[in-house]
């Protein structure tokens, strides 16, 4: 008889969900839906919602580097815009 030894956790019992699964349960807590109750739903713990949910703030808000580079394409823009005026 032998024995598996089992340290760090099966791979193959971890769920994986899609990015779609995910934003859809991100979606249903936006919409007004308490995040306990999306959870238990859709079988998940609301931990790991509340980690989705702070993932897609993350992703959602642009970083300073983004914020910088949408000001000068705004600066751009309405100079563009002032030459086609005149």
């Amino acid at each position: 008889m032998t024995e598996k030894s089992n340290l760090g956790g099966s791979p193959s019992t971890r769920k994986k969900y899609t990015p779609a699964f995910k934003a859809e349960c991100v979606r249903q807590v936006a919409a007004g839906t308490r995040q306990s109750d999306v959870a238990r739903a859709q079988g998940i713990s609301p931990a790991l919602l509340g980690r989705w949910q702070r993932q897609a703030l993350e992703a959602a808000v642009p970083s300073s580097a983004e914020r910088d580079e949408i000001k000068q394409l705004r600066a751009v823009l309405k100079r563009v815009e002032m030459e086609r005026d005149i």
